[in-house]
């Protein structure tokens, strides 16, 4: 993959839990039999082997949403939806480097931590741009756990929760055009 994939964040978790996850510190992730799995499953140029999960350096998880925000080649958008206690985070141009992806997929998983024990979340990092139907990453929370799953395919993805990604995707686009 050689193009800047997107990032689509869909987690249920109460506006309190998101606060206290966005006023923590970026936790690392520990590497474990569900990274080396992942990572095995990828297919990359000259890979190297998972030796440990970097994480962001920042002072608190709210301050890398922040920075993310305001980047202009990201091009990303948050919105809490409160009727149905929904958070969701999208990037247009998120990566095209499995290892740049490592600290934003350790911060997912800590976000996990935060939900709870009924809410679940899905998390993505594909080539919503450029249509070939591939995965970068896809993380699965539930039960406070968040699971790298080994799918490369959008195929794999759940086709409603692949729709509404591409819809947001495409409305946040359009919204350029208003401006």
């Amino acid at each position: 993959m050689s193009e800047q994939s997107s990032l689509f964040i869909k987690v249920k978790i109460s506006k309190e839990n998101l606060n206290s996850f966005l006023s923590s510190r970026p936790v690392a992730s520990i590497l474990n039999s569900n990274w080396l799995e992942w990572w095995d499953s990828r297919l990359m140029y000259s890979k190297t082997e998972l030796k440990n999960i970097p994480s962001f350096n920042s002072e608190s998880n709210k301050q890398i949403l922040e920075d993310l925000l305001v980047d202009k080649y990201s091009i990303c958008k948050q919105e809490y939806n409160q009727d149905q206690g929904v958070w969701y985070f999208m990037s247009l141009q998120y990566s095209e480097n499995y290892t740049e992806i490592l600290p934003m997929l350790s911060w997912i998983k800590d976000l996990a931590n935060y939900t709870d024990e009924n809410d679940i979340g899905d998390a993505f990092i594909y080539d919503f741009l450029w249509g070939e139907g591939t995965v970068m990453a896809y993380i699965h929370i539930q039960n406070k756990q968040a699971s790298l799953n080994r799918f490369d395919k959008t195929v794999q993805i759940n086709t409603e929760l692949l729709q509404e990604a591409n819809q947001m995707f495409e409305d946040f686009m359009n919204s350029f055009e208003k401006d």
